[in-house]
């Protein structure tokens, strides 16, 4: 499996030197390729290329050291073939006959591999951990009704709609906020069950999280409906999240006093690291209840953007880094991990306070920074950098176990 993550972080390396690409399209003039079907193929390649391949292969790579089938490889080989084709496609047809069937081929595999999850998961605890990796199965599947919805919608001339773009935010809330969030909780809980603490995520704390999902994907419809039952919806679920993610961080804290020996300084760094990116979004999503923030995150196309990649390299990727680095497959004692894992981190902080500080100014009146668009440009260059760094030490780490089980 440790193979199959390096084929995952290969997949978020392009994501970012894409990302790099649309941000120099404002810049210099890219012949042949369009900004919205490199985007479509930078977002699909990033989620389902990244964090679906990586949260699957931790879901299946117990923690006591058993692998998953043959059939799961397989499954993940054709996984990684559509994604390829979207990758392929996006840029040539955004959205056409061939990058609707690699999609379509991609959410099938899902399901057999989420079942697979399913599976794999059975032994983990019931009221930790296993319940958190079937809250996260559960998620991907609900999440990609919005899918299947969009389709109709489309086929029945209902494209540009509210439906249609409901349809679209109903997948990605509950993919962010239910499948890859549930799913690191899971793995996080599995980690430390494993290592000796007793009750790291309680039931009441995961239905907390649960019931604020729910209800905080009013705010994902709160821009075409201005109604006071949607935006009390929404700060319902808030508090619920404030709730869950203050509980959840208590028992993070208190698992990592009582485990601080059995993991590298780094994986706690991450693990910290994708707690306050959470945090923050809580917080954004609670300033979001007022209505006018809420003109303001929805009119401002900076907030939107910072907002996503606040949630997947924020939380989800640090996440997911963490585990790598529980596993051995960074090690954080290397100074190219280290290295790697920095120019990550400082790449995303300079990146979100890039973004943010020039939607403030956008809102506030005060028109764009000097040379924001170069700006924007050089921050984004560390995330992919940094992301090869890591890949060719994995792979090191990878060959050099490899050669000791040989000997």
């Amino acid at each position: 499996m440790h193979r199959w993550f390096n084929i995952a972080l290969i997949n978020l390396g392009i994501a970012g030197i894409i990302g790099c690409v649309l941000r120099s399209m404002y810049i210099w003039e890219i012949p042949f390729f369009r900004f919205k079907a490199l985007l479509n193929a930078h977002s699909h390649v990033a989620m389902l290329g990244w964090a679906f391949i990586a949260m699957v292969v931790f879901l299946l790579r117990d923690q006591t050291g058993k692998g998953p089938s043959r059939f799961s490889f397989a499954l993940l080989l054709v996984a990684q073939v559509a994604v390829t084709g979207m990758l392929v496609g996006f840029p040539v047809q955004s959205y056409g006959a061939f990058t609707i069937t690699v999609s379509v081929l991609h959410m099938l595999v899902s399901y057999v591999l989420c079942f697979q999850v399913w599976k794999a998961t059975d032994s983990w605890r019931a009221n930790g951990s296993r319940l958190l990796a079937r809250l996260a199965v559960i998620s991907m599947v609900v999440s990609t009704l919005g899918t299947w919805g969009m389709g109709l919608i489309v086929s029945s001339g209902g494209f540009g709609t509210e439906l249609y773009y409901w349809s679209i935010q109903f997948y990605l809330h509950f993919q962010l906020n239910g499948w890859f969030w549930f799913g690191a909780l899971a793995l996080w809980s599995r980690w430390a069950e494993t290592h000796g603490a007793r009750h790291v995520m309680d039931r009441f704390t995961i239905r907390l999280w649960v019931a604020s999902v729910v209800l905080t994907f009013a705010l994902a419809i709160a821009w075409s409906e201005k109604h006071w039952f949607v935006y009390a919806t929404n700060s319902i679920g808030v508090i619920l999240q404030f709730w869950a993610g203050w509980r959840t961080a208590k028992a993070i804290l208190g698992a990592q006093r009582m485990l601080h020996d059995k993991a590298p300084l780094w994986a706690w760094r991450c693990v910290t690291y994708a707690l306050v990116a959470m945090g923050l979004k809580v917080v954004m999503q609670a300033a979001v209840a007022i209505p006018e923030l809420a003109l303001m995150a929805f009119t401002v196309r900076n907030f939107t953007v910072g907002f996503i990649h606040l949630s997947t390299l924020g939380g989800i990727t640090m996440m997911l880094f963490a585990m790598a680095l529980l596993k051995g497959w960074f090690v954080s004692t290397s100074f190219v991990a280290r290295a790697g894992l920095s120019i990550f981190t400082t790449g995303f902080l300079l990146h979100e306070a890039v973004l943010f500080l020039q939607g403030a100014m956008f809102w506030f009146g005060f028109g764009m920074m000097p040379g924001y668009y170069w700006i924007m440009l050089l921050v984004s260059v560390p995330l992919p950098l940094g992301i090869f760094i890591l890949m060719a030490h994995s792979r090191a780490t990878r060959k050099k176990a490899l050669a000791l089980a040989r000997a």
